[in-house]
């Protein structure tokens, strides 16, 4: 996600503005500037800007989070040094969005042991009065940290055939206002993935291991666990994502 596509940490924002090294002005959210919408010098034809709400609820706003468009995508890989094909954006941001929304799919299967601790209020919907309505997790913010090898990276890369994740997240989700909680998002090249899609994409989402109470849920799940080492060896682990 973009500026106002993906997120960061900590509640609390700084008076003065954060700047990169160049000194461009970074959103705390996901620690990028604003993606222009104008074309890049070095492109050769024009990209859509159209850009897709996404189902992620965003934290503090009533909307959710917004997806770049293939015209910001293009501007984001070029700021980061990548290789960047006008032709192929839509292609790439498509990949971009879909793998997004498999990973808070996947942060939702573990917010789902909190479900019962969420707030609920009670308001009429409709015809229908005193509805309970539970508070869902929202994504605070996040930031990218494709150069820090996570601990499931690592086995990955000495004992798996998919090697290194080409990239990890931290996503910082808001946990119907009771906490925080940092999920560590690895993004897998895999061959034998076997998503709908045939993106051959493995996602794989987790608490991170902060408290206590983020190792307790990791021991909660103990068929994620075994799905997580199986789809290592034997694949398969795009499946139901």
């Amino acid at each position: 996600m973009a500026s106002s596509g993906c997120p960061l940490r900590g509640n609390k924002t700084e008076s003065r503005p954060l700047r990169s090294e160049n000194g461009e002005v970074l959103n705390p959210r996901n620690m990028m500037p604003e993606m222009p919408q104008t074309p890049a010098a070095s492109q050769s034809i024009d990209l859509k800007k159209d850009r897709e709400v996404s189902s992620i609820p965003k934290t503090g706003e009533s909307g959710n989070w917004v997806y770049p468009s293939p015209q910001q995508f293009y501007h984001a890989l070029l700021r980061k040094n990548k290789e960047a094909e006008a032709e192929a954006m839509d292609d790439v941001v498509y990949a971009h969005n879909v793998t997004n929304e498999r990973s808070w799919k996947a942060i939702l299967d573990w917010e789902k042991l909190h479900a019962k601790s969420c707030p609920s209020q009670k308001k009429r919907i409709g015809r229908q009065r005193n509805r309970t309505s539970y508070r869902t997790p929202s994504l605070l913010r996040f930031v990218g940290r494709q150069k820090d090898l996570s601990w499931g990276g690592w086995w990955s890369k000495t004992l798996s055939y998919r090697g290194v994740p080409f990239d990890r997240h931290d996503w910082f989700v808001d946990r119907c206002g009771e906490r925080t909680v940092r999920y560590v998002i690895d993004y897998y090249d895999d061959s034998k993935a076997g998503d709908a899609e045939d993106l051959q994409i493995t996602v794989e989402a987790r608490p991170a291991i902060d408290s206590a109470g983020d190792l307790l849920d990791r021991l909660r799940r103990p068929g994620w666990q075994l799905r997580r080492m199986w789809a290592a060896f034997f694949g398969g682990g795009g499946r139901g994502q």
